[in-house]
C-alpha cells in the first residue's frame, strides 16, 4: 500500500543481505598450503563456520550478484526504516577486513535481568526527582551511580547492574526551583536467583551517552530489552551496539527520510541441519503446530537465520561485528542498531502529536537482529521466517507475487498478512494507512503518533517463537505478608518474590470480597519490587490487599488476602479553659498488666491442602499482681487450619481492667513436590520418513504421564521429549518434571525404544 504523506508513515524498506566472495580465507589444498589449510580450517571452526553449502544471493533489481563458497559465511545484513520517499535499503557486502582502530567511546551496561524498577507516586509541582538505592535500609552506603541521582520529571526509574539474591533498599526526594523535599519512605526490593532465559546485553556508544537525552534514551531502550527478555526463556545472550545518530555505523551520512536502521550478522546453514536443530528445539505449543507444517523435503540448499537465530536453536553462530558494522572473527557484536538522531522520535509514551514512538521502533530493530525477516528479493536460500509463509491453506508463497501471509498451521489461519510492495520490507507486516487499527511493532509502514509493543500474543512474538525463541509461562501467584508501617493514614504491604515475575499488580480494598477499590490501588503496577506504601486511608479501618505476579507472558492468580487496620487518629489537646475546681471523686483502680509466660515459639508446618495445615499449640499461662492465674485467649485459635503464609497468632490475658499481650507467628509452607505418573517403558515400530530424515518414529507416550500435589490438585507435567516428537533409532530416555505454584519440582523418567520391527511373543 502506497504511503500517505499527510499521515506521516514510516515505511520499513526492503532489507538486503549480501555475502563476501571470499569468506574469511582463501584456501588451496596443494601439498605446499597443506598445513596452512588446516590451520585456517580450525580458525573456522573456532568461529563457527563449518564447511558446507554456499551462500547464493539471488541476481536482483538490487544489484547483487550471486556468490559461491565451499564455507558457511558470516555476512552482514542491513535493515532500514524509512518514511516519506520511495527508496530501498541498500545491500552490505560482508567485509572481513580488522576494523578501524579508532577508540570508540562505548559504554556497556549489566545485562538487564539484574535489575528493579524503583516507582513512585508524582509530586505536584516538582520539576524532577532524585534517586538513593542502598543495600541497607539506614542507607549508610549507596549502590554505585545511585547516590542523589537525578532522574528527571518521571515517575519510575530502571536501576540495573545489580547483583542477584540480594534485596536493595530505595527512597527519592522531589526538587523545584524552591528547593528540595525530604525523603520518601524507605521501599524494598528483591533481585532474585536469575532463571534461564534471554539476556540482551546493551553497549551505548558516545552517540548516547554523550547526548543530553541520553537518560531518556538508555531508559527507553532498557525498556525495551526488558520487553523481548520477559518474552522468552533461551538461555543464550545476544550482543547489541545501540546508536543516535545521524549517521550509520561506517560513518556514511543516514538520509533524510531514514527513520531508524539494524545490522546483523547471518548465517547460512545446510537445509537439513537447520531443520533438526529447530525441531529438536521445539519447547511451546506453537512449536509443536509450526513443526508439522514443515516441508518434507528441502525448498532450498540452505537456511539463513541471524547469529543470535541460530544459537537459538543450538548452532555455532557466534558473534562477529564490530562497531563499524564490518564482520570479523571476534566480532563482539550480534548487530547495531541505529536511531537516527535528525528524525522527530519521542522516548516517552505516549508519543505527542506528529512525533514517532523510539520505543516501537527499536523493538523492530532488534527483533531483526533476532532473527525476523525474508529471503524475498535477496536470496535463493530462505530466511527461517519463510518457512511460514502461505497464499491459502497447504500452499506456500515465498516470492513478492500475489498475496502472502504468515500461519503456523499449514495455512489454516491467518496470523497477519505479509507486506509484498518493493518500497517496503518483504519480512513485515502489510500495513493499512495511518492511523493504522493494528500498529503492529513489525509493521512494514509506521505511523507517527501511534505505538505497540512485542508480546506472546502479537505476530511478532509467536514468529520469534516459531524460528527457535521460547515463549515464557506465566508466574505462580505470590504469597502476601502482614502489613508493616502501620499508622493512622496508611501502611506498606508486603508479599514474597515469584520466580519469573517482572511486576506486581496490588489491589486495596474495604471490603474483604474486593467488591470495591481503593482509589488508586485497583491493579496497580507497583513494579519489580516486594512491598509498596499504601497511603491516604482512614484511620481506625479495616483494609484488605491481595497481589498478582505478571510478565511478558501474563498474570497470575490472586495471592492470598491480608487484612490491616489503621490505628486511631490522635486526639487533639484542647485549648483549656477557666472552670471551676471540681470536687474530687474517687479514682478507680487499675491493676498492672498480667504477666503472660510460656508463650511458644514460632511454629512452621507443612501445608496438608489447598486451604492449608490445622495447627495446634499450647495456650501461654498468665498471673496476675495476686498471683492469681488469669485465662488466655489467642486468635486465630489452637487447631485452627492456617493458610499457606505466615499469620501472627495474638494472645491477651485481662486482669483487673488491664490487658497484656503476647504474640508469636504461625508459617505454614509448601515444600512437598508433586507425584509423578510415567507410563512403563516402551517400544515402538519405526515409522518411514521423508527423503534425507534420519529414521526413527514420532511417538505419542500412553498412557500419558500425569501428576498430582497435595496443594494444588492435578497439575499438567512437561515431558522432554514430549509426546508426539520424533525420535532416533535405539532407546530415548524421557524426562518427566513437574512443578507446583510454590516452585516444588519432582522429575520421573522411562525408556522409549524405537526398533526396526516388534518381536511377538509367543504363547505356549
Amino acid at each position: 500500500m502506497g504511503p500517505s504523506a499527510s499521515a506521516r508513515e514510516v515505511r520499513l524498506a526492503l532489507k538486503k543481505t549480501s555475502a563476501s566472495e571470499s569468506g574469511f580465507f582463501n584456501f588451496s589444498l596443494s601439498a605446499a598450503s597443506l598445513l596452512f589449510s588446516v590451520a585456517g580450517l580450525l580458525a573456522l571452526y573456532a568461529f563457527g563456520i563449518f564447511p558446507a553449502a554456499s551462500v547464493s544471493a539471488r541476481d536482483s533489481a538490487q544489484g547483487q550478484s550471486r556468490v559461491t563458497s565451499p564455507v558457511f559465511k558470516a555476512g552482514s545484513g542491513e535493515h532500514v526504516a524509512r518514511h516519506g520517499s520511495e527508496l530501498a535499503g541498500a545491500g552490505v557486502d560482508a567485509t572481513y577486513s580488522q576494523p578501524s582502530g579508532e577508540a570508540l567511546r562505548q559504554r556497556a551496561v549489566a545485562p538487564i535481568r539484574g535489575n528493579f524498577t524503583a516507582a513512585w507516586r508524582s509530586v505536584s509541582g516538582a520539576r524532577g526527582y532524585r534517586l538513593d538505592v542502598s543495600t541497607n535500609k539506614s542507607f549508610s552506603s549507596y549502590v554505585s551511580g545511585y547516590e542523589d541521582l537525578d532522574v528527571g520529571d518521571v515517575s519510575s526509574r530502571t536501576v540495573s547492574g545489580l547483583s542477584p539474591n540480594t534485596t536493595y533498599y530505595y527512597r527519592v526526594r522531589a526538587y523545584s526551583s524552591h528547593g528540595v523535599s525530604g525523603n520518601s519512605e524507605v521501599m524494598a526490593a528483591i533481585v532474585p536467583i536469575p532463571s534461564s532465559g534471554l539476556i540482551i546485553n546493551a553497549t551505548f556508544d558516545s552517540s548516547i551517552t554523550s547526548s543530553a537525552n541520553s537518560a531518556a534514551i538508555e531508559s527507553m531502550i532498557n525498556q525495551a530489552i526488558a520487553t523481548l527478555q520477559a518474552l522468552f526463556s533461551d538461555s543464550i545472550t545476544v550482543s547489541i551496539l545501540f546508536r543516535y545518530s545521524d549517521t550509520g555505523p561506517s560513518g556514511t551520512p543516514l538520509s533524510s527520510n531514514l527513520l531508524a536502521q539494524s545490522n546483523y550478522v547471518f548465517y547460512t546453514i545446510e537445509w537439513d541441519t537447520y531443520i533438526n536443530a529447530l525441531e529438536g528445539d521445539a519447547k511451546t505449543g506453537n512449536d509443536a503446530t509450526a513443526n508439522a507444517s514443515l516441508p518434507p523435503n528441502a525448498l532450498s540448499t540452505g537456511i539463513i537465520p541471524t547469529s543470535a537465530g541460530g544459537r537459538a536453536i543450538g548452532l555455532d553462530t557466534p558473534p562477529g561485528m564490530f562497531a563499524d558494522s564490518t564482520v570479523s572473527p571476534g566480532g563482539p557484536y550480534d548487530g547495531i542498531v541505529t536511531l537516527n538522531s535528525a528524525q522527530a522520535f519521542q522516548f516517552t509514551r505516549p508519543p505527542s502529536a506528529g512525533n514517532y514512538d523510539a520505543l516501537r521502533s527499536t523493538e523492530h530493530e532488534i527483533d531483526e537482529v533476532l532473527g525476523l525477516g525474508s529471503s524475498v528479493k535477496s536470496f535463493n536460500d530462505l530466511r527461517p521466517q519463510d518457512l511460514f509463509s502461505w497464499s491459502s491453506v497447504d500452499t506456500r508463497n515465498i516470492s513478492d507475487k500475489n498475496s502472502r501471509y504468515f500461519s503456523i498451521d499449514s495455512g489454516n489461519t491467518e496470523i497477519v498478512s505479509f507486506n509484498q510492495s518493493s518500497s517496503g520490507d518483504y519480512g513485515d507486516w502489510l500495513s493499512a494507512s495511518c492511523p493504522q487499527a493494528n500498529p503492529y511493532v513489525q509493521n512494514a509502514f509506521s505511523c507517527a503518533d501511534q505505538f505497540s509493543d512485542v508480546t506472546t500474543t502479537s505476530p511478532e512474538g509467536i514468529n520469534l517463537d516459531v524460528i527457535g525463541y521460547d515463549l515464557v509461562s506465566s508466574p505462580a501467584a505470590p504469597i502476601a505478608n502482614s502489613a508493616t508501617n502501620i499508622t493512622s493514614n496508611g501502611f506498606t504491604a508486603n508479599w514474597d518474590g515469584v520466580s519469573g515475575a517482572t511486576s506486581y499488580r496490588l489491589d486495596v480494598s474495604i471490603s474483604s470480597s474486593f467488591s470495591n477499590y481503593v482509589n488508586g490501588f485497583q491493579d496497580l503496577d507497583a513494579g519489580n519490587v516486594t512491598s509498596r506504601s499504601v497511603s491516604g486511608l482512614s484511620p481506625s479501618t479495616t483494609y484488605y490487599y491481595r497481589v498478582r505476579a505478571a510478565n511478558g507472558a501474563g498474570t497470575s492468580d490472586n495471592s492470598n488476602v491480608i487484612s490491616a487496620e489503621t490505628s486511631a487518629a490522635p486526639t487533639p489537646t484542647p485549648t483549656p479553659t477557666p472552670s471551676p475546681t471540681p470536687t474530687p471523686s474517687p479514682t478507680p483502680i487499675q491493676g498492672p498488666t498480667p504477666k503472660i509466660s510460656n508463650v511458644p515459639a514460632a511454629i512452621t508446618a507443612e501445608a496438608t491442602g489447598p486451604s492449608g495445615s490445622v495447627v495446634s499449640f499450647s495456650l501461654p499461662t498468665a498471673i496476675n499482681a495476686q498471683n492469681d492465674n488469669v485465662p488466655v485467649n489467642c486468635s486465630p485459635a489452637s487447631g485452627s487450619t492456617f493458610p499457606i503464609a505466615v499469620t501472627p497468632v495474638i494472645c491477651t490475658a485481662t486482669s483487673q481492667g488491664a490487658t497484656g499481650t503476647a504474640s508469636f507467628n504461625v508459617t505454614v509452607r509448601d515444600t512437598t513436590p508433586p507425584v509423578i505418573t510415567v507410563p512403563p517403558d516402551m517400544k515402538v515400530k519405526k515409522q518411514k520418513q521423508p527423503r534425507r530424515h534420519p529414521e526413527g518414529a514420532n511417538v505419542m507416550f500412553s498412557p500419558a504421564p500425569s501428576a498430582t500435589d497435595i496443594v494444588d490438585g492435578a497439575i499438567t507435567p512437561t515431558a522432554t521429549p514430549s509426546s508426539g516428537s520424533f525420535l532416533p533409532m535405539g532407546s530415548t530416555s524421557v524426562v518427566v518434571t513437574a512443578t507446583d505454584n510454590h516452585g516444588n519440582s519432582a522429575t520421573k523418567s522411562f525408556t522409549v525404544t524405537v526398533v526396526s520391527k516388534l518381536t511377538k511373543k509367543k504363547h505356549r
